[in-house]
């Protein structure tokens, strides 16, 4: 029997990772920084902070290590620097535990000339993972009834208001939640490792994805037409006095700089077939 052990497991992606291995087989050791109130049956929980060094008894036995913890922001550290060094302890005592591969989960949006805070963290920490048997997988926007996207459809709920900049042109690739976890599963199965891009091969622009999505729960969008400056300041006077847009500042930021990238290789490689974004959201209107 494998064993594998995951940070943020009580995260969106982690969680489904978790329940996803253990449901086929897998030892799973999961880190989390809260005990999750519903916990998958088979999976071992361990409170984790990555401030902390974590315990070497995480790591004795395992064969393979995903890193998908990431923290946004934090009150006592420095979130940039803290999740950088959190890696660099994480990895260390993976290496001294001979864990055969390490992990990462990354993101498009991670680049060298990134202007959002999370693509600059991811692109930082992607630099640490420089193993021959290391693996990077940047997947896009995941899309399932959890994490970042759940946000975004709980607001588009109560509030049609979406800031758009440059007409709303910008590139957007999705991953359905269950092909992601496939995916991880395949590049253990094929030994991947470098850097893996993981989306459907299709996009589609930020305006027409917020079509689609208010039409998948009933509601209808309102655009606000504006230049990047002007919608820019607006947010930051919105997000300083505590009100929610679909769109923040580091959404915004990331948007300057999205572009396509061409994942028909590594879905070549991995032998799979990804949702686009409108199969993945009939996906999730059934499950």
């Amino acid at each position: 029997m494998s064993k594998i052990l995951i940070t943020g497991a009580n995260g969106f992606l982690g969680s489904n990772l978790c329940a996803y291995f253990a449901k086929n087989g897998w030892q799973v050791e999961a880190l989390v920084h809260n005990m999750p109130q519903t916990q998958v049956a088979g999976v071992s929980y361990h409170l984790f902070d990555l401030a902390n060094e974590p315990e070497q008894s995480y790591f004795e036995g395992v064969d393979y290590f995903i890193h998908a913890a990431y923290i946004r922001l934090d009150a006592k550290h420095d979130a940039y620097e803290l999740n950088i060094e959190g890696a660099q302890r994480l990895l260390a005592m993976s290496k001294k535990c001979g864990v055969k591969k390490n992990i990462f989960i990354s993101s498009l949006a991670s680049r060298e000339d990134a202007l959002s805070i999370y693509g600059m963290q991811k692109h930082a920490c992607e630099k640490l993972f420089k193993s021959p048997t290391d693996l990077i997988l940047r997947p896009g926007l995941i899309l399932g009834n959890g994490g970042l996207f759940a946000q975004l459809k709980g607001y588009l709920q109560k509030s049609r208001l979406i800031p758009l900049i440059s007409g709303g042109k910008q590139p957007m690739q999705t991953i359905h939640i269950d092909d992601i976890t496939l995916a991880i599963d395949k590049c253990i199965e094929k030994d991947l490792t470098g850097i893996v891009p993981i989306a459907s091969t299709e996009t589609i622009d930020n305006k027409e994805f917020y079509k689609i999505v208010c039409a998948s729960i009933g509601t209808k969008p309102f655009f606000i037409y504006l230049p990047f400056g002007i919608i820019f300041t607006m947010l930051s006077v919105t997000e300083t006095i505590g009100i929610t847009l679909a769109v923040s500042r580091e959404n915004l930021l990331g948007l300057k700089k999205m572009s396509y990238v061409d994942t028909s290789e590594s879905l070549s490689k991995l032998d799979i077939k990804v949702k686009n974004c409108t199969e993945s959201l009939n996906a999730l209107k059934n499950s």
